[in-house]
């Protein structure tokens, strides 16, 4: 047993030399060129067979399941109303819950059913002057946004922001 302890010895100890020796030699510039393999591959030109654009831009759908509409059902849910001050004739504006485009302004008003702790937005970059949105919050049970809010601007998303409710 100690015949094969020892020869295991002499070779850790072979080894740990290589190793020692090998990681001084990466410190010179003229041997790090043969044992380094990041050195070797340094100034090579990566080819890739990937395009680097697309025909229609990237478009990420969320599946509609029956799971998804029962979590919504079991989820606190408040509504929350947005009036237009001067509805606009142009259609494009659009009201965003989490980056998607839940409902337009066709009359002028608008209803929503939010979440807790949802992003709501107001999509007005196809405005050119400037209009005004009135944050209408009925029962006041929201801690954000504020009942009576006032929003404004055009040719941007206009922040309404997170919804927060209150503690009951």
């Amino acid at each position: 047993m100690e015949r094969g302890e020892a020869i295991l010895f002499r070779l850790l100890v072979i080894c740990i030399t290589t190793l020692f020796i090998s990681q001084l030699l990466l410190f010179k510039e003229g041997t790090r060129i043969y044992l380094s393999k990041v050195d070797q591959m340094e100034g090579e030109r990566i080819t890739a067979a990937i395009p680097l654009h697309t025909d229609t831009p990237l478009q990420i759908v969320e599946e509609t399941t029956v799971i998804k509409h029962y979590q919504n059902l079991l989820r606190k849910s408040k509504v929350l109303l947005i009036h237009m001050v001067k509805p606009s004739t142009e259609s494009d504006v659009f009201i965003m819950v989490n980056g998607k485009r839940v409902d337009g302004f066709t009359k002028g008003n608008s209803k929503i059913t939010i979440y807790d702790g949802d992003y709501v937005e107001i999509d007005a970059t196809a405005l050119a002057q400037p209009i005004q949105f009135i944050i209408n919050v009925p029962d006041n049970d929201l801690l954000s946004p504020q009942d009576g809010l006032i929003v404004e601007g055009s040719k941007r998303i206009l922040p309404i922001g997170k919804i927060k409710f209150k503690n009951e």
